[in-house]
């Protein structure tokens, strides 16, 4: 029997996928918290002065002092950043605990494999990203 669907529909994750999934945003949390140590031992804890390689806190350019805040701020707007990846994949480490990861929480619907290898973080469908889409349009509009 042939139905009049012919796309093919995603399906439930098995659980050496939502293995193999937990793993993957394991090294991926791994990394990020590397990388924040990089960038919070490199930039953060260190004075402008220490950055600078002054000795007097009153004989570096005023440029240079610019140029050094604003690799801060920027440093810190990415450790911010990673901090809402990292919290990201922490929900989805949650979802493979709960049994519901791969599930879209919009539609119900399983998310299909091929997005959550783009997108280990993915609570969305594409189909359900669409929908709150329009949902936000509407709300602004």
């Amino acid at each position: 029997m042939k139905t009049s669907d012919s796309k093919k529909q995603p399906r439930r994750l098995t659980k050496k996928e939502l293995e193999y999934f937990k793993e993957k945003l394991l090294k991926e949390k791994q990394k990020v918290l590397n990388e924040m140590g990089e960038i919070q031992s490199e930039n953060l804890k260190t004075s402008i002065a220490d950055q600078s390689g002054e000795n007097s806190r009153y004989s570096y350019h005023m440029g240079d002092t610019a140029s050094l805040s604003y690799g801060r701020e920027f440093s810190m707007g990415l450790a911010e950043r990673q901090q809402k990846y990292l919290e990201q994949i922490d929900e989805a480490l949650q979802r493979i605990e709960d049994g519901t990861y791969g599930i879209c929480l919009v539609t119900g619907e399983p998310i299909p494999i091929e997005r959550l290898e783009e997108v280990p973080i993915a609570k969305y469908s594409v189909k359900g990203k669409e929908i709150l889409e329009r949902q936000k349009q509407k709300g602004a509009g």
